[in-house]
């Protein structure tokens, strides 16, 4: 059962659920509820136990008398704070816009090229539903490990086939509808994308490097392999939700790489 199924058809907690205990917006973590085990934080600790058949939204008390909210996890609290990290990861503000780019529906069968942490793939997953299906290609088998473990945390693991292997050279589908990669050296997939998709799917690249990015481009250009590139990048800044005083917030996660986008060609 995945994790919104165990959330989003009752409001009734369960053993077995994950809840976000929410104290304030710097205290906040996804929790499996088990019988007898403790959520503990500087603001005082929480028996799981008594969670058990209270309502979402229900407020709860903890040891020194502070008080936490129970709410259902979204995505995003699971990007935050509930998934295991092995490496840097794809950001909200950039998977966002890499679904658009990429065509991703219902159904849509996809091609990924380097896992990490496997956001990209959660959030792939997510889209294509139980119709569609994500091909993803890794090289190192501890970066396999992590995402795997995340996707089953999310019960996603159905549409998802991990393969040890690299996206460059070792692809195995074909038809495919498009292709992510999140690889240093994506040119050196090229010859290997154009035999696994569709004429004129789209391929979306995350790079981190404007050196990397202009290395592609010079691929591109230098025979008639693509057409329709675009490079973006994305800045995302959040607001102070004070309405006697509204204004940002003095940070912001600015630069986290450039998305490149084009469709591939016979």
């Amino acid at each position: 059962m995945s994790s919104e199924d165990r959330h989003q058809s009752r409001a009734t907690i369960k053993e077995g659920d994950d809840v976000l205990i929410y104290i304030d917006e710097r205290r906040y973590r996804i929790v499996r509820v088990r019988r007898n085990e403790c959520f503990n934080s500087d603001k005082g600790s929480l028996n799981l136990s008594n969670i058990i058949g209270k309502e979402l939204g229900d407020e709860v008390k903890l040891s020194t008398g502070s008080k936490a909210l129970i709410m259902r996890p979204l995505i995003i609290d699971y990007f935050e704070r509930g998934l295991k990290r092995v490496t840097q990861v794809i950001y909200p503000k950039d998977l966002g816009l890499m679904l658009i780019l990429g065509n991703v529906a219902t159904g849509s069968k996809v091609l990924e090229g380097g896992v990490g942490t496997g956001f990209l793939t959660i959030t792939l997953a997510r889209v294509v539903g139980d119709e569609g299906h994500v091909y993803a290609y890794e090289i190192r088998k501890e970066f396999i490990d992590a995402a795997i473990s995340n996707l089953k945390r999310l019960g996603l693991e159905s549409r998802v086939t991990i393969r040890h292997g690299d996206v460059r050279k070792d692809v195995k589908e074909s038809n495919l509808d498009a292709a992510f990669l999140d690889i240093p050296d994506p040119w050196n997939a090229l010859d290997m994308l154009r035999k696994a998709l569709k004429p004129t799917s789209p391929i979306i690249v995350f790079l981190p490097t404007a050196n990397q990015v202009i290395k592609l481009l010079k691929a591109l250009s230098s025979e008639r392999v693509a057409t329709d590139i675009r490079i973006y990048e994305t800045m995302l800044r959040e607001y102070i939700p004070d309405h006697e005083a509204l204004r940002p917030k003095t940070t912001m996660i600015a630069h986290t790489g450039y998305v490149v986008f084009f469709r591939i060609l016979k």
